[in-house]
């Protein structure tokens, strides 16, 4: 027999998540909206058969957001009427929890043609949120601030202003069914040469989390002293604290581009098979830097899962991105934008105008 549940007792709004965590990143808006509009907390519910790395990231996401009441396992026993509301997102993976909110939640999060229609996830997650009552603005997308986190394993990264920062990051999730390493760039070490080469005060700062990103990155470590190797070092707060301190950071479609994003750190995005206008930045400053072959992207249409050279990437070759890059530095610049403002920013105009 189902219990009985006093309304006044339910102050919190359940949200299924299982994605990576860009798309959790995404969500953040409505996540803060349904919190707003239902005057709640949140609990993320997670579905007990997803077990890989992915999961690890947003629930250390959420374990530092002091928005989220609890991060929970579904399993017997969830019962809808705990809550004022169940959300969810028909585009996550299929699973038990997936099954039962969109049975329960009271509202139908329709299927969506993401080429068709050109919408952000973020707009598609606030759409659901709209259908629902709520009539405020699109909340900025929310990240971990990163306060409180000592640079302590890279002093040097701390003092003075003088070196221009720029971050890279190559992430991507092997062993998915989907084959999100066709996202990976191969010319990271190729364009620390060119960058190094431009701006001889630079410091170039790996991030990432896996074993793959670990190998890239290592093998990236023999550009230099002023290479610094982040990847798997610190909990999401040192990765954001990292982050806010970068001048430029250039990646490709990845969890952490969406953390970027959410600072507003000025970002190059390198895109090749995924679809811009569903995956790309949504608050902050970037330019894409876009693979030139006809067939990309390729995202939700038959060349992608048929597709075995994933030649798209490569395609995307390292003078090409540098000319982005610079580009955007004199605009940046010419702006006087806070991110160059300070004693590296005449030595990067000076090398620009070479």
């Amino acid at each position: 027999m189902r219990k009985e549940i006093d309304i006044e007792k339910k102050n919190a709004v359940a949200v299924h998540f299982r994605n990576g965590l860009g798309n959790f990143l995404m969500m953040t808006p409505a996540i803060q909206a349904l919190a707003k509009y239902y005057n709640a907390e949140v609990d993320i519910v997670l579905d007990r058969s997803w077990q890989d790395s992915r999961r690890q990231s947003v629930e250390d996401f959420c374990r530092e957001w002091e928005l989220i009441r609890e991060v929970k396992e579904f399993q017997d026993g969830f019962d809808a009427r705990d809550y004022k509301q169940l959300f969810y997102a028909r585009h996550g993976e299929n699973c038990e929890a997936m099954s039962y909110f969109q049975d329960t939640a009271g509202y139908d999060a329709e299927h969506i043609n993401w080429r068709a229609s050109k919408i952000n996830e973020v707009d598609y997650y606030m759409n659901q949120v709209y259908s629902l009552g709520y009539k405020g603005k699109v909340p900025d997308m929310y990240c971990v601030p990163g306060e409180g986190i000592r640079l302590q394993n890279f002093p040097e990264l701390s003092g003075g202003n003088s070196y221009f920062r720029i971050g890279f990051c190559n992430g991507l999730f092997a062993g998915s069914k989907w084959n999100w390493e066709r996202k990976g760039w191969p010319y990271f070490p190729e364009l620390a040469d060119l960058l190094l080469g431009y701006f001889p005060r630079t410091k170039l700062m790996l991030f990432g989390k896996g074993e793959i990103e670990a190998k890239w990155a290592k093998e990236m470590e023999g550009k230099g002293e002023n290479v610094f190797n982040l990847v798997n070092v610190g909990c999401i707060r040192t990765t954001a604290k990292y982050l806010r301190r970068l001048h430029l950071f250039i990646t490709t479609d990845t969890g952490l581009m969406h953390m970027a994003d959410a600072f507003k750190v000025p970002m190059i995005v390198l895109f090749g098979p995924t679809l811009v206008s569903k995956n790309g930045p949504y608050n902050g400053e970037y330019r894409i830097a876009r693979s030139p072959l006809r067939c990309a992207p390729c995202q939700q249409s038959p060349l992608f899962h048929t597709c075995k050279d994933w030649r798209c990437m490569r395609e995307l070759k390292p003078q090409m991105v540098m000319s982005v890059i610079r580009k955007y530095l004199f605009e940046l610049i010419n702006k006087n934008h806070p991110y160059t403002r300070d004693n590296s920013t005449g030595e990067i105009r000076e090398y620009l105008l070479r």
